[in-house]
């Protein structure tokens, strides 16, 4: 695996304010929090991340981890509005959430005396949701007008190509992978390091009585890792019937991990069923051969998002297990698939390995997304 290092300085800002309204559970809040956490790893002096959820942080960022200021929309929008106001040396706007009109008034004033100072003013950026759809690259790194105010923002895409701005990656990741003890950690969590391990993470709607059956039917012996959740209740009901004795599959109820250490849970899987964005990319980054469940939308974009995603990674796998993968991804998400289908992934996943490794390597050689945003960001 490639590794991210500091090539080069990075002119930073001494100042970041994080914007997140939370859509998703934890996967907005998720993707955001692991931002703000690596601009403070490359020197940023003081991070605020503004929700309008902050519980959500309670679970996925425990108070001893935080080295990011957290604070309440609501009575962050009453402080922009009192004179006297500093907004950020550098604005984070995440998924078009819209900033309180109090802060986009004093960021304003803030640019305006800037400019007429011959100073460099703030910097705003709008980062967008992650997607393999062509469109984005086309709308990346594009300056958008703000409806009242002499207040320019930059569009900016996650993603997969040069042409967007990759995905967040953090220092020392491919050392941290190497030295993490698999045996050791599926022991502590009641798992047996000598079998083949089934990581699940996905919604309720998914078809999740599939996944003990297709296990069964791929007849050999699997840890079958479970988070906390309604749906994972439904899955462990559904095997217990399936497999009394648990013979095959061996249940292990995990903890809800916090984002530092659910990179974990994937290092110690041979596949994993994946949903959202945050821990999409860390599946990604791990290069764990899974079945990705996009977040369900009514107009069925998901499918389309899976596609486009599959569009470029699938040429990348081995030729003898690509199409089985390919159908077997867009059945899940269709809700269509069947045991005999989901078996087969688990069966392929061995193979399936070697192109999500390729595939990892090259999202390694693209960058970090917020050395990208950084770097920008110092350009003007």
């Amino acid at each position: 695996m490639e590794k991210i290092t500091m090539t080069s300085p990075i002119p930073v800002p001494p100042s970041c304010d994080v914007f997140c309204r939370v859509i998703d559970n934890f996967g907005d809040a998720g993707v955001c929090w692991r931002l703000a956490r690596r601009f403070l790893e490359l020197g940023v002096g003081r991070v605020r991340f503004i929700t309008d959820h902050p519980e959500v942080l309670a679970l996925i960022a425990p108070e001893a981890e935080r080295r990011v200021l957290v604070v309440g929309w609501d009575d962050f929008a009453r402080d922009a509005a009192l004179p006297g106001f500093d907004p950020a040396e550098l604005v984070i706007e995440t998924f078009g959430c819209r900033l309180p009109d109090a802060y986009d008034d004093a960021l304003a004033a803030k640019r305006e005396k800037r400019i007429a100072a011959g100073v460099r003013p703030p910097f705003y950026f709008n980062l967008d949701y992650l997607s393999a759809e062509a469109w984005i690259e086309d709308c990346h790194n594009i300056i958008g007008l703000h409806p009242r105010l002499d207040l320019p923002k930059l569009w900016f895409f996650p993603g997969f190509t040069e042409r967007t701005g990759g995905l967040v990656i953090e220092e020392g990741y491919a050392e941290r992978r190497a030295a993490f003890d698999r045996a050791a950690f599926l022991a502590g969590l009641g798992a047996d390091p000598a079998l083949r391990t089934l990581f699940v993470f996905c919604y309720p709607v998914n078809p999740l009585e599939v996944i003990p059956r297709g296990i069964l039917k791929a007849g050999e012996p699997r840890n079958l890792l479970l988070p906390p959740g309604v749906w994972a209740d439904t899955i462990e009901a559904e095997a217990r019937s399936l497999d009394p004795r648990g013979e095959t599959i061996r249940i292990c109820r995990t903890p809800f991990l916090p984002q530092t250490e659910f990179d974990r849970l994937l290092w110690a899987s041979d596949a994993a069923v994946i949903r959202g964005e945050d821990s999409f990319v860390r599946a990604q980054l791990a290069a764990l051969p899974f079945l990705w469940s996009t977040y369900p939308t009514e107009d069925l974009a998901h499918r389309v998002k899976l596609a486009t995603w599959l569009d470029r990674l699938v040429p990348v796998l081995p030729t003898e297990v690509a199409a089985s993968y390919r159908s077997t991804s867009e059945a899940w998400v269709a809700d269509s698939v069947t045991p005999g289908e989901f078996a087969r992934f688990l069966l392929d996943a061995p193979a399936l390995a070697q192109g999500f490794r390729s595939w990892s390597d090259a999202l390694f050689a693209r960058g970090d997304l917020g050395r990208r945003m950084l770097e920008r960001a110092a350009q003007g």
